[in-house]
């Protein structure tokens, strides 16, 4: 029997996973305990998300939610999507490095897709079931200070948000992704 994440695509999930990597490997890390440094919008009160965890040296959090779905063209498998990243980070500097870190690994269009698809690839275990192909990546900053005045808390110092946008085909379960 298939399982739903097999059968559907949901580009957030392979997108976060390789988004992570790419930070880790300039050597940022989440400073929360037990907490994936990527997390879906849940509330816009980061005490109710995280409640009486205290924040601890270079610590993040970037919430992403899906800001538009839509089909490009009338090939019913072409999608593109926006993600929104909302930054929070204890520190000036490391929140301007992970906006300047996923901007440099996704702003890059086709290349960047290429990057992405080939990582998922070498890297089957991070994710639940490889069911898109991704072709293009752009990365758009925005500031909006009452919006983020207002996410505000005293747990984070910085916060900045990206929008990511990007094109991908689902796979159909018949059909080979990669031919």
């Amino acid at each position: 029997m298939a399982t739903v994440a097999a059968e559907t695509g949901f580009p957030p999930i392979f997108i976060n996973k390789y988004v992570t990597a790419q930070l880790k490997e300039f050597g940022i890390v989440t400073g929360i305990e037990g907490i994936d440094p990527i997390v879906p919008v849940q509330s816009t009160n980061l005490d109710d998300l995280f409640g009486e965890i205290t924040v601890t040296g270079d610590a993040f959090l970037i919430a992403y939610d899906r800001l538009a779905r839509y089909r490009p063209n009338t090939m019913y498998r072409h999608k593109r999507e926006q993600l929104v990243y909302t930054i929070h980070s204890s520190s000036d500097a490391q929140g301007f490095d992970i906006a300047r870190i996923i901007s440099a690994a996704l702003d890059r269009e086709d290349s960047a897709a290429q990057d992405v698809n080939n990582w998922l690839i070498k890297n089957p275990d991070q994710i639940p079931a490889l069911n898109v192909f991704f072709h293009r990546f752009k990365v758009f900053q925005i500031d909006e200070t009452r919006d983020l005045v207002e996410l505000g808390s005293i747990k984070f110092n910085w916060r900045g948000k990206l929008i990511i946008e990007y094109d991908y085909h689902t796979k159909d379960s018949s059909l080979p992704l990669y031919t």
